[in-house]
């Protein structure tokens, strides 16, 4: 019977140690964008209480392999944004005109342009 106590005191042990390794850093997802183009509009909402920082209108690049032709995005402290040499960046960095690559997160509300939330954004350097 000891022998059993021990082998589900090392089983409630491993799993106990799986589940407390903390948050997994975030990444660049390694899927194509759900939109490929440039930042057309761009309105910082950063009130106190509020977890959108801004909220931003991208318009696909003719040619990409965006699933839609453009969308309203809300950016939250949650988007990992990063430049396309992988440098995080702040939300207050976006401006209208950047090219951008922006993946969605959650569901994605279906209207013209379809709203979602950005997991991810990659702001290209290139004039």
């Amino acid at each position: 019977m000891i022998p059993l106590y021990k082998y589900l005191l090392f089983c409630i042990s491993i799993l106990l140690l799986t589940n407390c390794r903390g948050d997994e850093p975030k990444r660049m997802p390694d899927t194509v964008p759900d939109i490929n183009g440039s930042i057309t509009s761009l309105t910082e909402t950063e009130a106190e209480g509020s977890k959108i920082t801004a909220q931003l209108l991208v318009e696909a690049k003719e040619g990409s392999r965006a699933t839609y032709p453009s969308a309203s995005i809300k950016v939250d402290h949650n988007t990992l944004i990063e430049n396309n040499e992988g440098k995080r960046i702040k939300a207050g960095l976006l401006q209208e005109g950047q090219e951008v690559e922006v993946w969605f997160d959650g569901p994605v509300r279906e209207s013209m342009p379809v709203q979602a939330t950005a997991k991810a954004i990659r702001v290209s350097l290139r004039p």
